[in-house]
């Protein structure tokens, strides 16, 4: 499935919402026959640039969220102390 520019952001800015790829499809208007395809090349097709456009929104989220839960840690939050040791730890494996 080819989009347009114009469209592709349009992806980026809705997978940045952390929306999930079956509910984008239905937003963008994506043709019911075409919405499976859509699914999966935005969580599969590597090579596409339906699937740079989905997983950098997605991405550019989880990096802020991350950055935000860093942050409170190094201020002492007890909530964000376990989450910064288990990212700590999903980067070491």
């Amino acid at each position: 499935m080819k989009l347009n520019k114009e469209e592709l952001e349009q992806l980026e800015e809705m997978a940045a919402a952390l929306m999930p790829a079956s509910e984008i499809a239905i937003l963008m208007n994506i043709e019911v026959e075409k919405r499976p395809r859509f699914i999966d090349q935005c969580k599969n097709h590597k090579s596409t640039a339906v699937y740079t456009a989905y997983q950098r929104g997605r991405l550019t989220t989880k990096l802020e969220l991350r950055k935000t839960v860093v942050k409170l840690a190094k201020a002492g939050s007890p909530a964000a102390e376990p989450l910064a040791i288990k990212f700590i730890t999903e980067q070491e494996i």
